[in-house]
């Protein structure tokens, strides 16, 4: 069995937060909830929600099912576009 390239590797751990990130702002923009909604919500800091939404960090898959649970979305709608 071949392996994946480590060049796709590489490609899909600095791609996959920021469009996970844009995907978050883009849903939490369309419902008109402010990222310090978000962070209290999430018991997050907002610094922190600005963080992922803009890709900086890489957030567990807990926190990003906390922040659609926020949003009122599923986690099918943040990963379905990627």
């Amino acid at each position: 069995m071949e392996m994946i390239p480590e060049n796709t590797i590489e490609l899909l751990k600095q791609k996959t937060p920021v469009q996970v990130g844009n995907r978050l702002k883009s849903l939490r923009k369309s419902k008109g909830i402010s990222q310090t909604f978000i962070a209290h919500k999430t018991g997050k800091d907002r610094q922190y929600i600005y963080k992922i939404e803009t890709g900086k960090v890489n957030p567990t898959i807990s926190t990003i099912a906390l922040i659609t649970l926020a949003l009122n979305v599923s986690l099918e709608d943040i990963f379905k576009s990627l």
